[in-house]
């Protein structure tokens, strides 16, 4: 029997993402906006046999995040860059991020169609329900929803999605030079798809991809959030800081997946890490310690304001972390992940931290777990909680762009190749082979 593999990612996160001082780490390259640095990418996680490069999105402009590199401050179109990556690679998938909220199924549908035809089979969607003032200012037309009835609409959204792209069936594609028959019309139905909140025609004008149709990624985490992975999610992919916390979220979802009349064995979980590799165990350590030194408090705060939905903006950097909490903070904030986990990572510290101090502790990783060690230490910490169950994956998030990916190919992959738990080469050409599914 083939020992159990297990599946990693890369998170294209760019001029920051989870660490909030990427951009200015001394080994980043700075070309953000042409096509080499992204290209370069692919190529070095392909050559590590990674699966997925994975492209997040943002449709808004923050001006505190812009005016210190913060996540999202840039965003290249992510089908654009994702067509870019594809281009110059023939294994590795590319998952793209897209939300249901501002954009129509048709489009998104043949967007996402086209990259996987064109790409041979290769293409993931990231299915994401968005909002926010800043958002929906962008976008007028659209009707501000609230949480759960974003998801409703997002059930609807993915089920005239794939109605659009299975409207063609097999065999429909006939290209008959000889008889002049190009499509076989009688195997292309119209789904004639509606909903409460979306209604869709059809049928696509681009029959199925060599895959089926994309992947379906999810990473909703709250409860409703978890009932849309486990309807629609091939991969979930989660931030949890402990085995124990990402075993539950693992367990939750399948349970879910089962109740709705799905397989649950067909959901993968990818866990989010933060690899700092060093040559020595201490050189390692020092380099993890390295990375608060350039996020500025400023920065920090900014960061940490978004996530924890306070407004920091008028706070001097030694202000006490627990005053602003107290006196900031509702209820419901407080009890937030944000600052639930923060105070968790704090510690004894959260008495005696002030708000820069926290928020940069924060900005390190967004509480992304740091796997802090030589490539052989790293590689044996992975490989333990992939063999736990807790996870059947793992999404590599950089500090430094592209060298946090060409470390972990060089100095990682090898270790988990002879610990038995990791490709030498890709098991097919697509991205649903690749990940079993």
């Amino acid at each position: 029997m083939t020992q159990r593999q297990l599946f990693l990612g890369a998170y294209v996160l760019f001029p920051s993402g989870h660490f909030a001082g990427a951009w200015r780490h001394p080994y980043s390259a700075q070309d953000f906006l042409g096509p080499r640095l992204f290209q370069d990418i692919g190529r070095t996680l392909e050559d590590a046999r990674f699966d997925l490069a994975f492209i997040p999105e943002t449709v808004s402009h923050r001006p505190g995040f812009a005016t210190h590199g913060l996540s999202n401050a840039l965003k290249h179109d992510p089908a654009q860059l994702a067509a870019q990556i594809a281009a110059v690679t023939t294994h590795l998938g590319v998952g793209i991020t897209l939300s249901t909220s501002f954009n129509s199924p048709y489009n998104l549908a043949r967007t996402l169609a086209s990259l996987d035809h064109l790409s041979g089979g290769r293409v993931a969607w990231n299915i994401i329900q968005s909002s926010g003032a800043a958002n929906y200012a962008n976008f007028p037309e659209v009707t501000e929803l609230g949480r759960n009835e974003l998801y409703d609409r997002g059930d609807e959204f993915v089920e005239s999605v794939v109605a659009l792209w299975d409207s063609w069936g097999e065999g429909a594609l006939v290209a008959d030079k000889e008889t002049g028959l190009f499509a076989d019309t009688a195997k292309i139905a119209t789904p004639d798809y509606k909903g409460e909140y979306l209604a869709v025609q059809g049928p696509l004008n681009l029959p199925r991809s060599p895959q089926g149709h994309p992947v379906l990624i999810q990473a909703g985490d709250s409860p409703r959030g978890r009932e849309f992975g486990a309807r629609w999610g091939d991969v979930i992919f989660a931030i949890e800081r402990t085995q124990a916390d990402l075993r539950a979220k693992k367990d939750d979802l399948r349970d879910k997946a089962r109740a709705l009349g799905r397989d649950p064995e067909k959901i993968k979980l990818f866990a989010a890490v933060q690899p700092i590799i060093g040559e020595t165990t201490a050189i390692a350590q020092a380099r993890r310690d390295y990375l608060r030194t350039i996020i500025t408090p400023e920065a920090g705060i900014e960061f940490f304001g978004l996530f924890s939905r306070l407004d920091l903006g008028d706070l001097a950097p030694d202000t006490p972390y627990a005053q602003v909490i107290e006196e900031r903070a509702t209820p419901e904030q407080a009890a937030s992940r944000a600052i639930v986990a923060l105070d968790e990572l704090l510690g004894s510290r959260r008495g005696s931290a002030t708000i820069a101090e926290a928020a940069i502790e924060f900005s390190t990783s967004e509480l992304t777990p740091q796997i802090v060690g030589t490539g052989v230490e790293v590689a044996e910490q992975l490989a333990e909680l992939f063999e736990s169950g807790a996870a059947d994956g793992f999404l590599v998030t950089p500090t430094h762009f592209p060298g946090s990916f060409d470390e972990f190919g060089r100095a990682v992959v090898p270790h988990l190749q002879r610990l038995g738990v990791f490709r030498t080469e890709y098991a097919g050409t697509t991205l649903r082979e690749n990940l079993g599914i």
